[in-house]
């Protein structure tokens, strides 16, 4: 860990202010998660810098999915009985972090937890890490993202990279030629990777490639298969550049079961190397990848394979609600999937997602901002709509396309730009009347896409749409 700097008047002004802000927060029953760090730093801008911290940081970061993951972690270790620092209440930002500290610090500034486990903004690492070492840091995978902010995956590496410190013991995705080089100083490396699967493609899918050659020369690669957009096993067929061998391996996954199986080629003996089943409740690639992810670093942490498969075997830790939730009604199976806004990569890979679900179904997009689109001196950039694969609704097993949000008319030419019958596109005002335009007969799901800050109005869209499923039941048993 860091070494803090000394502790000045004005830092204990500022922890005090801090904690003033955060009981008032509590008292209001407000979150506020970042309000704690930026009144702490507002008084004392090197904050973070004087603060102790707890003796173990672990960060999560990536592109995709650090959310989910990083909550999965939490639940994880707290399930097996740690104690922990965590910013899920917070933001993954520097000043959610500090808010994090701060209501956890003790009136000396001393952490009352030893263990920190927290989310970081990709971006943000060049904020944090010069004055927070992680002990363990997770890199989940590296895409392209926010299209205004930080578009470009090599942007992104070069962030990142630049301020990872040596002495970090780094969680790789093998799987990922981006993500997988990043911070050679670091020489304490642990990589995991997903084995070859029967649903894998022959190389990336997509509109946009983010690894459209290889990273080390520009030379052509050639892929065995990918499990997700440039996520596989490739080679450069100039340089010979490949993925690195991987220390955990997925060897199995039984959907129909509901679990997969993981060889830990790093803890082998005499050549052989244990297994270890492990129960996963909603499958898809990326849940699989967030908690594969996630058990690995447990396991670098020291939690024992038995004790995970326990905590998963009981169900106290599952995909998080706030990303994913399923509910089935008079046998129509509602399903609503967040995905990040201005992120073409999440938004296709949840087209992808819904579009593989068997049977018929209507698709209903609730993917403007909601906070953009309240806010009447910002406006939402669109562009990234073309980088997003659309594409996918253009399936016949897509009955109908229900689009509601700030940007509909946006939208609406994207999806006529993709293919997609204008008879089966259908607009809506409100998520209300979203609900009630989508037709019930003959399908088999209801699925709706919508931006992570859209998760109450997708609710409230999902409970219309149940309640509209359970009258025309009553109707029809009248």
């Amino acid at each position: 860990m860091s070494t803090s700097t000394s502790k000045t008047p004005r830092y204990y002004l500022a922890l005090a202010a801090g904690k003033t802000a955060a009981a008032a927060l509590k008292i209001a029953r407000r979150n506020g998660g970042q309000v704690p760090g930026t009144v702490a730093e507002a008084i004392c801008p090197d904050f973070l810098a004087r603060t102790p911290k707890p003796e173990r940081v672990v960060f999560v970061t990536g592109t995709n999915g650090k959310t989910t993951t990083s909550n999965l972690l939490d639940d994880i270790l707290l399930a097996c009985g740690f104690d922990l620092v965590t910013n899920r209440a917070g933001g993954n930002i520097i000043t959610g972090i500090e808010s994090s500290l701060i209501k956890d610090a003790r009136m000396s500034g001393a952490p009352r937890r030893q263990v920190a486990c927290m989310e970081l903004d990709e971006l943000s690492s060049r904020r944090v890490l010069p004055y927070m070492t992680p002990d363990v840091m997770l890199v989940a995978n590296l895409y392209r993202d926010n299209f205004t902010r930080n578009a470009n995956p090599d942007y992104i590496f070069s962030v990142i990279d630049a301020n990872i410190p040596a002495s970090t013991h780094l969680i790789l995705n093998a799987d990922d030629l981006i993500s997988c080089r990043l911070a050679p100083q670091a020489t304490h490396r642990t990589y995991f990777s997903i084995g070859h699967l029967e649903d894998d493609l022959e190389g990336p899918e997509g509109i946009v490639c983010d690894l459209t050659a290889c990273p080390e020369c520009g030379g052509a690669l050639e892929y065995d298969w990918c499990h997700l957009r440039h996520l596989g096993r490739a080679r450069c067929m100039a340089c010979g550049f490949k993925n690195p061998e991987p220390d955990y391996l997925v060897t199995d996954v039984n959907k129909d079961a509901h679990e997969f199986t993981m060889r830990e080629l790093c803890h082998a003996v005499d050549g052989e190397a244990p297994e270890y089943t492990y129960h996963i409740a909603t499958y898809s690639i990326t849940n699989l990848y967030n908690l594969v992810s996630a058990l690995v670093t447990a396991r670098e942490l020291g939690v024992s394979a038995e004790q995970l498969q326990d905590v998963l075997a009981d169900g106290k830790v599952n995909v998080t609600a706030a990303r994913f939730s399923e509910e089935t009604v008079e046998g129509l199976r509602l399903v609503n999937t967040a995905s990040k806004g201005e992120n073409s990569t999440a938004t296709s890979t949840a087209l992808a997602t819904i579009c593989r679900e068997p049977g018929s179904k209507v698709v209903v997009l609730m993917l403007a901002d909601y906070y953009l689109a309240t806010n009447p001196k910002k406006t939402e950039f669109t562009g990234w709509y073309y980088q997003a694969d659309f594409e996918y609704l253009a399936d016949p097993a897509v009955k109908q396309v229900v689009v509601q949000g700030a940007n509909s008319d946006d939208l609406l030419l994207r999806l006529l730009m993709a293919g997609i019958d204008a008879d089966t596109i259908f607009m809506a005002e409100t998520e209300r009347e979203a609900a009630d335009l989508v037709e019930l007969e003959g399908i088999d799901g209801v699925f709706c896409a919508y931006d992570i800050f859209n998760g109450d109005q997708a609710q409230a869209f999902r409970e219309r749409v149940a309640e509209r499923i359970r009258e025309r039941a009553g109707a029809h048993g009248a």
